[in-house]
C-alpha cells in the first residue's frame, strides 16, 4: 500500500497526523510553562509517592516510576484501579492523573488517600478532578483539553517531570530537556516523511501480525508499555510485552507450542546502553532459540545522550508506528469505539460503591 497525503487524510479524520507532527512543540510548551513551578509541597515531609491513573493518564506515571527506579530515594508506585495501598498515609504524595478529571478509579483513590492524610496534587484537562482541587483548595495542573489523553503525554510528564525535580529526585534537568526537544524536533521531520522513513518501514513490517515487545526490567519496561498501548489505542490491534530476565524463567517455555501462531508474531526488542552486558546476552540466546516461529524480529535501539532523551527516542517511534499501522490497517487512530461502548455499558450498570 502506497501511502499519500491524501490516502492519510482520508483516514486520519481527527487528525492524529497532526498532534504527532506538534509533539515537540507540546514539549517546549509544558517545559517552559513548567520551569517556574509551585506547588505547596515539602520535601522533607514526603516519604512515599502514589500516582493514580487508568490509561493514557497513567503513561506518565508509569515512565516518571521507572525513570527515576534509581534515583528515588523512596517509593512510588503506579495504581491503575479503585484502590490505594494500606501503606500510604500523611507523609504519602498523592498524584491525581486523570485527562477527563471524571475517571472513576482515580477518583476513588484520590478520596482514599485524602482520609489517609496523603498530600494531594492533581492533573488534568477539567472535569470533577479540577472542580475538587478548586473546592477543596489542593494544588492542580491544567493540561490542554483539545487532545486525547494518549497524545498529551508530553504535557502530563514534565509536570511530573517538575515535581520530581522539586524533592529533589532526579539526576537529569535543563540539559537532558533540552537535548530531547532537538531530538524530537529533528525526528519529526524524518518521522513524517509519509513516503519512507522508519516507523512506516517498521509499520508494514508489523502488518498483520500481533507484535510482542521485549524489554529490560529497567526504565525500558514503560516503554515497552507505550509500545503495545498505542498498537491496542491507534492500530486496533493487539499486542503483548514481556521484560528480561523474567521472561527467561518462564515465558520462553511457551515459545515451544506456538506453531498455530507460525508468521503470525512479530518480536521487537527495545534495547538501551543501560541494559547491561547479562541482559543482551539474554535477548541474543532468546532470539536464537525463538526465530524460528516469529514472522520477524526486529532490534529497536535509544538513542541519544541522557536517560530522558533516550526514552523519548522510543516512545515517539512508537506513536508514530501506530500510527502508521493504523492507516495501513485502514483504521482511524483516533477513535477508542471499544472503550467509548464499555463506557456506555458501565454507566447503565447500578452503581455497587467504587468509592466516586
Amino acid at each position: 500500500m502506497e501511502l499519500t497525503k491524501s490516502t492519510i487524510e482520508d483516514i486520519d479524520t481527527q487528525q492524529m497526523w497532526d498532534l504527532l507532527v506538534d509533539f515537540p512543540n507540546q514539549w517546549n510548551e509544558a517545559v517552559e510553562t513548567t520551569e517556574q513551578l509551585e506547588i505547596s509541597l515539602d520535601p522533607k515531609k514526603i516519604k512515599t509517592i502514589c500516582i493514580a491513573g487508568m490509561g493514557g493518564s497513567a503513561i506518565a506515571g508509569d515512565l516518571i516510576q521507572a525513570y527515576t527506579k534509581d534515583t528515588a530515594p523512596v517509593p512510588v508506585e503506579v495504581v491503575k484501579g479503585y484502590e490505594v495501598p494500606h501503606w500510604v498515609n500523611e507523609e504519602t504524595l498523592m498524584v491525581a492523573s486523570s485527562f477527563s478529571g471524571d475517571t472513576e478509579e482515580t477518583l476513588a483513590a484520590l478520596r482514599q488517600a485524602r482520609k489517609k492524610g496523603a498530600t494531594p496534587v492533581a492533573i488534568t484537562a477539567g472535569g470533577e478532578l479540577m472542580l475538587r482541587a478548586t473546592r477543596d483548595h489542593f494544588d492542580y495542573f491544567k493540561i490542554p483539553s483539545d487532545i486525547r489523553a494518549r497524545a498529551a503525554v508530553g504535557y502530563s510528564f514534565i509536570i511530573l517531570f517538575r515535581i520530581f525535580q522539586k524533592l529533589g529526585f532526579l539526576n537529569e534537568g535543563r540539559e537532558a530537556l533540552s537535548e530531547t526537544r532537538q531530538f524530537l524536533e529533528n525526528q519529526v521531520e524524518l518521522l513524517s516523511n509519509h513516503r519512507d522513513n522508519e516507523a512506516l518501514t517498521l509499520a508494514r513490517d508489523l502488518a498483520e501480525t500481533l507484535p510482542v515487545v521485549y524489554t529490560n526490567n529497567n526504565f525500558m519496561k514503560a516503554v515497552g508499555m507505550r509500545w503495545c498501548t498505542q498498537f491496542e489505542e491507534n492500530s486496533k490491534t493487539l499486542a503483548y510485552r514481556n521484560e528480561f530476565p523474567e521472561m527467561t524463567h518462564t515465558e520462553i517455555v511457551g515459545w515451544e507450542r506456538v506453531a498455530h501462531l507460525t508468521g503470525r508474531l512479530s518480536i521487537l526488542f527495545l534495547m538501551d546502553r543501560e541494559d547491561g552486558d547479562r541482559i543482551e546476552q539474554r535477548m541474543n540466546i532468546t532470539r536464537e532459540l525463538i526465530e524460528d516461529q516469529a514472522d520477524s524480529i526486529i532490534i529497536l535501539k535509544t538513542r541519544g545522550e541522557s536517560r530522558l532523551t533516550r526514552m523519548f527516542s522510543l516512545i515517539q517511534l512508537a506513536d508514530w508506528t501506530s500510527f502508521y499501522l493504523a492507516i495501513i490497517n485502514g483504521v482511524d487512530p483516533s477513535p477508542v469505539a471499544k472503550i467509548d461502548l464499555f463506557k456506555s455499558k458501565l454507566a447503565e450498570s447500578p452503581d455497587l460503591g467504587s468509592g466516586n
